[in-house]
């Protein structure tokens, strides 16, 4: 009896172990302030998101956004803009859900960076 005790023991620990994730390595790299700048013909900006975990998986996603307009060759005073956003992280995808918008972030912990439609973040 204490034979069958003992494998049923040895089991449901090997089950348990089993069972248990990896850690998420996507998640672990999240939360950070990340950074994004762009030029054109008409405008440049400079893009950031600081990004901070809430709980469990709920994340607070602060933007800022500076752009100076291109107008006949000259810049002009840069404008800023602020948003506070949310976003919630599905360990299934690996992405996290801006729920304002309807953004997905992706991530890429190898490369250091993050992924917003076809704008590339670098991480710092």
């Amino acid at each position: 009896m204490l034979k069958i005790s003992l494998g049923f023991a040895a089991f449901g620990l090997l089950f348990l172990a089993a069972c248990h994730s990896k850690p998420d390595k996507v998640a672990a790299f999240i939360p950070g302030t990340y950074v994004h700048a762009a030029k054109g013909e008409y405008s440049q900006a400079e893009d950031t998101l600081v990004i901070t975990l809430v709980s469990g998986e709920a994340y607070h996603i602060q933007r800022r956004a500076g752009f100076r307009p291109i107008r006949e060759g000259k810049l002009l005073p840069k404008r800023w803009k602020v948003q506070s956003l949310n976003g919630n992280y599905d360990p299934q995808q690996q992405v996290l859900f801006e729920t304002t918008n309807g953004r997905v972030f992706s991530f890429d912990p190898e490369r250091g960076v993050l992924l917003v439609n076809s704008a590339v973040y670098r991480k710092l």
